[in-house]
């Protein structure tokens, strides 16, 4: 007999972003910013100093000091990973075991039930009331029935984004103090509910924060989950000992050191995703049978069509050359610049007409 795969995997489908060149992407929420000339200067002299034959620093200590700074958490409740997806995977198949529920919100990032599946967690859903919020009462009542190890989820969520208040994270934690509650902070830099700085006040709670979102380092793959030490130290003793690579410890290092450039690029996305949800919401006011949307605290907005039209605005926007997510009923749009807003605007609007 030939060799088989195991039933996990074989027939998983691989992620498949939308591949291809177009002369707008708004797609993948991204930064629509590039880091200044200074900064890349700066990464470009460092790397040259590197000594590539040798292994990378195995805890990414000047990246736990130089993001603690900016942050400010300390350095030793910080580990570094190859972009927030290994530290999903460390939580789902270390901070658990075979068989263990996980909660996860929906909708929500696809990726948290992918890798729960994966590692063999017992997966479950947590359905979003209609406006795409969390019931926290409804959501602990859950975990405590089905003895959930982890609850995660995204804040603001992504793809909706809509987020959950501090006090209401706080008081799911306070609710569940069995349960590892992961709350992936990928997009709160542009709103103002973090609860970042409560790690160290609860056993259960970690917080995972991304360089992809309005840090502007997507290419680099960097994350990082901030927990107490007893959390921190787990993860830091699973994960692979040389897990991110010098070269992007060195980027990232660099990159925390520009306060007040990563201050002014959040301030920029936010005052573009601002004009977006403006414009967008313009439209729907005045086309309201034909699209609606939620306010958002991310850096893009999601907007919903009647069925079957979310994918024909999806395709008349690919034909002209811009991608935005195809979501169901829904266009996950991305901010973009100025000049590329109006025009997904202006490509609504007649595909709207």
């Amino acid at each position: 007999m030939s060799y088989q795969l195991n039933e996990k995997v074989r027939n998983l489908v691989p992620y498949e972003p939308i591949s291809g060149n177009y002369r707008i992407r708004l797609d993948a929420n991204e930064s629509f910013l590039e880091i200044s000339a200074e900064m890349k200067a700066d990464i470009l002299a460092r790397i040259v100093k590197l000594h590539l034959n040798r292994y990378p620093d195995p805890t990414a200590s000047a990246v736990c000091v130089k993001a603690g700074m900016y942050l400010g958490v300390k350095p030793e409740l910080i580990t570094v990973g190859n972009g927030s997806d290994e530290l999903l995977t460390l939580i789902t198949q270390v901070l658990m075991s075979k068989g263990e529920k996980l909660v996860y919100t929906a909708p929500d990032f696809s990726m948290y039930k992918c890798y729960g599946y994966l590692a063999e967690n017992d997966c479950i859903a947590f359905q979003k009331d209609e406006h795409f919020n969390i019931d926290v009462d409804a959501l602990i009542d859950l975990i405590q029935k089905e003895g959930a190890r982890t609850v995660i989820f995204s804040n603001p969520c992504n793809p909706t984004g809509v987020g959950l208040p501090r006090k209401e994270v706080l008081r799911l934690v306070e609710g569940v103090p069995d349960c590892l509650v992961v709350v992936d902070e990928a997009y709160m830099e542009f709103w103002d509910q973090s609860v970042l700085d409560c790690v160290e006040s609860y056993d259960n709670l970690m917080v995972l924060k991304t360089c992809s979102k309005s840090f502007r380092m997507a290419g680099i793959r960097c994350g990082l989950a901030i927990a107490n030490p007893v959390l921190t130290n787990a993860l830091r003793a699973a994960k692979s000992p040389y897990n991110v690579n010098s070269m992007t410890q060195a980027a990232a290092e660099a990159l925390f050191e520009y306060h007040e450039e990563l201050d002014a690029a959040t301030r920029m996305v936010i005052s573009s995703r601002d004009w977006l949800y403006s414009a967008v919401k313009a439209l729907a006011d005045r086309y309201p049978e034909k699209l609606s949307l939620l306010p958002t605290a991310a850096n893009f907005v999601y907007v919903r069509f009647p069925e079957g039209q979310a994918k024909r605005i999806f395709e008349g926007m690919k034909s002209e050359g811009v991608v935005v997510r195809c979501m169901g009923d829904y266009l996950r749009i991305t901010c973009g610049t100025e000049e590329e807003n109006a025009e997904v605007v202006r490509l609504l609007e007649v595909l709207l007409s």
